[in-house]
């Protein structure tokens, strides 16, 4: 979870970095809810999120994804699906 007492810059840089030493099973959770979260923000965004902050959640989620790369191909491959609906 994230500390509520930094920055939001510096918890979304902690999750990315982090990403990559998380044990196997909250890895396999970590793409799955990134890949709900993008089909979310791709069909039903939420009412105040404005278009920068909806292609900013797809780049950063692209980043933790990253650190999750060799995880599970399938699951990587339904992020990848989902990460074409980002916004133009």
């Amino acid at each position: 979870t994230d500390d509520k007492a930094l920055p939001k810059a510096e918890r979304k840089r902690l999750q990315v970095e982090h990403a990559a030493h998380i044990p196997d099973g909250a890895r396999l959770i970590k793409l799955a809810d990134k890949t709900a979260n993008l089909r979310d923000i791709a069909d039903s965004p939420p009412a105040d999120w404005a278009l920068y902050r909806r292609r900013d959640y797809f780049d950063w989620a692209a980043q933790v994804v990253a650190q999750l790369r060799g995880t599970h191909a399938g699951l990587e491959a339904l992020f990848d699906r989902a990460a074409l609906a980002r916004p133009a």
